[in-house]
């Protein structure tokens, strides 16, 4: 019995000693993601690419490719969100090497090939806009994104659906008060951008005079701080 209760006491403080502390390349490499992350949204590009290739040189020298997939389908997902283009080559060259059926569902999803889409194995919190794409139900779409707690995911399920589906006027004032909210200027441009484009094209041209006038002026003030 006595030899049964030391066995209990070091397994218990065994199990509850301190964790295997996380790499240093690997916190810099995250850190630096951060910064990319934070400089991209906030439209400071020329500042946000060198953090991103700091990322990318921690993630090489720990040979981590499901970490350099994971920085590579962030910046995917950044241009998404943006209502931009993206080059998928280096995600399809990591695929030969190391595939990965999460990886691929979630870059299925950024690129718009829903039909291809591995549900099971999406990242759940876009589960919804899956379905209501299946369908090009966009009320069911702007219920899903609305409930999203993460503010950049909400953005990239609204990237994904503008770029790939249907421009909704709903959805494109959830897409502008999310990036409003968190002072990211890069989408909020393009939102903003986009829901002009639309009141054009329904002849609603003093809804268009408006967000362009809010646009202007905006753009006005942050281009005098940059000047100073």
């Amino acid at each position: 019995m006595k030899t049964f209760m030391i066995f209990v006491i070091v397994f218990v403080v065994v199990a509850c000693g301190p964790a295997t502390p996380t790499p240093k390349w690997k916190e810099n490499a995250y850190e630096q993601l951060e910064l990319y992350k934070t400089g991209f949204l906030t439209g400071k590009e020329g500042s946000s690419g060198p953090h991103f290739t700091k990322s990318k040189r921690e993630m090489a020298s720990g040979n981590d490719l499901q970490l350099l997939s994971v920085a590579y389908l962030t910046k995917y997902a950044l241009h998404v969100a943006c209502l931009e283009s993206f080059d998928p080559s280096e995600m399809t060259q990591i695929a030969r090497i190391e595939p990965e059926a999460y990886d691929a569902a979630y870059l299925h999803f950024l690129k718009g090939d829903f039909r291809v889409v591995d549900a099971r194995r999406l990242p759940v919190r876009y589960a919804g806009v899956l379905k209501a794409a299946a369908i090009s139900d966009s009320a069911k779409a702007v219920r899903e994104i609305s409930a999203m707690e993460d503010p950049l995911s909400r953005l990239v399920a609204c990237g994904v659906w503008i770029k790939y589906l249907t421009g909704d006027e709903n959805l494109l004032v959830v897409c502008i008060d999310t990036a409003s909210a968190n002072g990211w200027s890069r989408p909020l441009w393009a939102y903003l951008s986009r829901l002009e484009s639309l009141y054009l094209e329904r002849g609603e041209k003093a809804k268009a005079e408006a967000v362009k006038e809010r646009m202007n002026l905006f753009k006005d003030i942050t281009s005098m701080g940059k000047n100073r």
